[in-house]
């Protein structure tokens, strides 16, 4: 709650002395009391006092960075005034789209009220602008097809690796992917590992390593085997339920990883096996599998090590047909594809921005590859790179996806505000930091919370277009259930067009 406005508290508040304080917008204080609201100012985040303010600790509050902050209205979701209508946000950025800003709400909204959104009226949506998921629609059964009721079951479970010795079986197609523990913080992946545990989802540890809390959940537990082999040894390999080969990811497919210096705490270092303060680098590529015939022995050792676990693979949209046809050849059990606009702690923005193709248009691809090799009922092949919401997971699934990554949709539910600072360790929200006063403002029981609320809503929803479209089962969804309202797009998906 905000606190009030009087002259003793505007007394004791430590705003003007914040690094992140906006001079140019002298003599505002307070953002915290009642009717101060946030900067009239753009407030850039370089640190935060609130933690250490009297104000902060005389009134209890919870949410940092009040400088930013704003509120936005619950009422859109079912059940939203049980939670006194409001859940606190950012305010938002000049450069940022509305849409944009609405998916961040929304992801908040349903993590928080852990209902559906609902809104009056027409659809606000401009069809027709650029390529992108937004311009696929679903086709509903009306009479030719009939629609299944809210009542009847649509089964969502699926099964990672179907041929594997030890096939890991969940209960939702959404999985989080891997986030390592340095460009996440500890409390990130508490939260993950519990909800995973709790709704017998898959999650990936990333590429620091596995800490002590999250073989709690290794029954759905996927070990990541980057290019930098930090914190992954054949003890580790061993106890987890599957294997992923990272060779690329959406964010800079072609090159290495980096974890900052300032974010090498003592803790992730002693996991890592590497010096704090020191700054850890990834190879662009696995040195020891650079042929066809390199990777099939990795592949083939992983899987006698483990005993028969999916042994999968990880890697950046670019060349799908080729990159999909050796891994299926080299016996891999399950293909990740990552496409552009994939999330990631830190990376060059000449890349980030330029390199890779969207994973909507690489599905198909793959799918098809994998059908014309005969594998495809053998690999698994999942999704991400930039889905937010149901409809995103939906459709890659009628694309052709058994299942899909989510990352930052993942943080967003959890307490991330997309401040966009996870590379300085400054993160306000105690997401990507480990600066003890910072990470402790991600409270770990809220997230699971929260991040439960969002994945059975949007396990949900995505069985609900299953119905919209007369199917009862996700697993049944496919490219017929589409239509798109771009020719362009119709053409690269080989979906209808209208």
């Amino acid at each position: 709650m905000p606190v009030q406005n009087s002259k003793e508290n505007r007394k004791k508040c430590l705003c003007p002395n914040c690094p992140s304080y906006p001079h140019e917008c002298d003599g505002e204080v307070l953002y915290c009391a009642e009717k101060v609201g946030h900067s009239q100012c753009d407030v850039n985040a370089k640190g935060c006092l609130c933690p250490g303010c009297l104000v902060w600790s005389e009134n209890n509050l919870k949410e940092i960075y009040y400088c930013t902050r704003d509120t936005i209205e619950l009422a859109s979701a079912r059940g939203g005034s049980a939670f006194g209508g409001k859940v606190v946000m950012r305010k938002k950025k000049p450069d940022e789209s509305n849409e944009f800003y609405q998916t961040v709400a929304d992801i908040k909204t349903i993590a928080e009220t852990g209902e559906s959104i609902e809104r009056p009226m027409g659809s606000l949506k401009k069809p027709g602008c650029g390529l992108s998921l937004d311009n696929l629609h679903f086709v509903p059964a009306q009479v030719a097809k009939i629609p299944l009721d809210r009542e009847e079951k649509v089964k969502t479970g699926v099964i990672i690796g179907p041929v594997a010795k030890k096939p890991l079986k969940v209960s939702s197609p959404i999985m989080i992917t891997g986030m390592s523990f340095g460009a996440t913080s500890k409390n990130v992946h508490l939260v993950i590992s519990r909800v995973a545990k709790e709704l017998k989802i898959a999650f990936n540890s990333g590429e620091g390593g596995i800490l002590e809390e999250e073989y709690e959940s290794k029954k759905y537990l996927i070990g990541q085997y980057a290019t930098g082999r930090f914190g992954i040894n054949e003890d580790v390999i061993k106890k987890v339920a599957a294997v992923e080969i990272r060779f690329g990811q959406g964010a800079y497919p072609g090159k290495g990883s980096y974890l900052p210096a300032k974010k090498m705490s003592e803790e992730v270092a002693n996991l890592r096996g590497l010096k704090t303060g020191e700054p850890a680098y990834s190879p662009a590529h696995h040195h020891d599998m650079e042929t066809p015939g390199e990777i099939a022995e990795k592949v083939k050792w992983l899987r006698e090590l483990t005993g028969g676990v999916p042994i999968g693979a990880k890697i950046g949209c670019g060349n799908v047909e080729e990159d999909v046809k050796v891994l299926a050849e080299a016996g891999i059990d399950y293909i990740a594809i990552d496409g552009f606009g994939g999330g990631t702690g830190a990376t060059d923005a000449y890349v980030k921005d330029n390199v890779g193709i969207p994973v909507w248009a690489a599905i198909p691809k793959a799918n098809q590859t994998l059908q014309e090799l005969g594998a495809r009922k053998n690999v698994t092949l999942i999704a991400g790179g930039s889905l937010r919401l149901s409809a995103d997971f939906a459709k890659c699934l009628a694309l052709g996806a058994d299942a899909v990554y989510i990352g930052t949709a993942a943080l967003i539910a959890i307490n991330c505000q997309q401040y966009r600072v996870c590379h300085t360790g400054l993160c306000p929200t105690g997401v990507t930091t480990h600066r003890p006063e910072l990470a402790s403002q991600l409270n770990v029981e809220e997230g699971v919370r929260k991040l439960s609320n969002f994945i059975k809503i949007s396990t949900e929803e995505i069985a609900e277009f299953t119905r919209i479209v007369g199917k009862d089962n996700i697993n049944k969804l496919s490219s017929e259930d589409l239509v798109s309202i771009k020719r362009d797009l119709a053409e690269i998906l080989g979906v209808k067009w209208i």
